[in-house]
């Protein structure tokens, strides 16, 4: 069998049998289908309570749940296809996550479905930390547009699903509904399936022939490649794990809840369902763009501008809304989702930068299941409480405060990237991603001017 040298030396199509693009097509299908989990539950959400008489506080425990599985997933998903590889387990979790959709149809016992929907989220989290990572393995020299391509896939899938369900009319019977489940399930398990027979993980060390780095920015801080365990002493992790949860605890619980928010000020149903199309537009877009700005303006710099817009767009929600102004609450809510999407482009990418490829699932599935879990306890079920309380405009003012404040926490890492003290020499030597390693000191020639930071024990 050729040694890891030799396929290090190999093309993606003499390694795969095929292009490496026609992975990162395969990881963006994956991605697609689960989509609707999140993004479709602000159309379909009233349906469900409907349908069973659950109370809105039900129908918001179910998001928060799925939000908490998922990111639980992560973790277990992460450590299992940087062991076996993302195939397997991407097949497996499809059939499972198409389950968790399925079960919306198998009420009214709240009990039972909840139980099949939280095994269903929690699979999701393996899908999704498996194209991500796919992606950023194959991708070093695009690491910014691919990640950024493949996770705006998680909101475009749920647009067909957006319009069929908000198109049902009001005289329709149950089971027109529960038909547009039925098929979002088979298109979940199905596509799921045939997109994991084309995911698999590049040899450790792989990169195209003749890469290199065109800028410092994708210089990495160090050639280690961290362990969870390693990761997790840098004080570095813990500022990106703060940021995340009050970022995504901010855009959950706008994007969650968007179309009974638009419907809290008296907006017309059209203005509703042009704010839940568009945020999920907006929110592949958001995830695209930036990501591959990033690569460009900096990972940090992009992070703060976009949560700290994010904040702003919320709070001019709140404004909007107040003032009794549809197109400015249209706007807002669609250009907020847009910054706000970049995170989840923008934290696996800030990962892989600050702790290597190696573990790259483990470390990005550990800052998601810690980050986004807690993050969804407001996204859904506090949010909820709060607006049921003191009315939607203060949950959103809120909301809009956590994302100006995740932005501003993230300022400190862009002098002070982690960094790992326990090595012998000074060279730049090309690591398991390709780009280019400063060992010794471990600082870039970006950060070399300050001081070194916290290191793992």
């Amino acid at each position: 069998m050729p040694d890891r040298q030799e396929y290090k030396e190999k093309t993606d199509k003499e390694i795969l049998g095929y292009s490496r693009y026609v992975v990162a097509v395969a990881a963006f299908f994956a991605m697609f289908v689960i989509s609707p989990f999140e993004y479709t539950w602000s159309s379909m959400s009233g349906k469900i309570g409907s349908i069973y008489g659950w109370s809105h506080e039900q129908v918001a425990m179910m998001f928060t749940l799925f939000i908490i599985c998922q990111s639980i997933g992560m973790l277990p998903g992460g450590i299992l296809r940087d062991r076996f590889g993302p195939r397997w387990t991407t097949a497996i979790a499809g059939v499972f996550s198409g389950l968790g959709i399925f079960s919306i149809a198998m009420g009214p016992s709240y009990g039972f479905v909840i139980v099949l929907w939280c095994v269903g989220s929690f699979f999701t989290g393996f899908i999704y930390n498996n194209a991500v990572t796919t992606g950023n393995k194959w991708f070093c020299d695009h690491r910014g547009v691919m990640t950024g391509l493949i996770a705006g896939a998680f909101s475009w899938g749920s647009l067909p699903f957006i319009f069929s369900i908000r198109s049902i009319p009001h005289s329709a019977s149950n089971s027109t509904f529960f038909n547009v489940i039925y098929v979002m399930a088979a298109v979940i398990a199905g596509v799921s399936i045939v997109a994991a027979l084309f995911m698999k993980d590049p040899p450790k060390g792989w990169a195209p022939k003749g890469w290199v780095p065109k800028t410092t920015a994708n210089v990495r801080p160090t050639d280690h490649e961290y362990t969870v365990s390693q990761s997790l002493m840098t004080w570095q992790m813990w500022v990106l794990i703060a940021s995340f949860i009050l970022i995504s605890g901010a855009g959950l619980a706008g994007m969650s809840k968007i179309v009974a928010y638009s419907n809290s000020f008296g907006f017309t149903a059209t203005a509703a369902t042009a704010a839940a199309g568009g945020i999920s537009i907006a929110n592949g877009f958001g995830k695209f763009i930036l990501g591959s700005a990033s690569e460009r303006w900096g990972r940090e710099n992009t992070m703060v501008l976009s949560y700290v817009l994010c904040g702003l767009l919320l709070l001019a929600t709140v404004v909007a809304g107040n003032v009794g102004s549809e197109p400015l609450f249209v706007v807002a809510a669609i250009l907020g989702i847009f910054f706000w999407a970049s995170l989840f482009s923008l934290f696996p990418i800030i990962i892989g930068h600050y702790y290597g490829n190696s573990g790259a699932g483990g470390n990005y599935g550990v800052l998601y299941a810690i980050a986004k879990g807690t993050g969804g306890l407001y996204g859904g079920i506090i949010s909820a409480v709060l607006i049921h309380h003191h009315g939607f405009s203060y949950g959103m003012t809120v909301a809009g405060i956590m994302a100006i404040i995740a932005g501003l926490v993230i300022l400190p890492l862009k002098y002070f990237p982690p960094v790992w003290r326990h090595q012998d020499s000074g060279s730049l030597k090309r690591g398991d991603d390709g780009a280019e390693k400063r060992t010794g000191s471990g600082l870039s020639p970006q950060s070399a001017k300050t001081l070194p930071t916290s290191p793992a024990a």
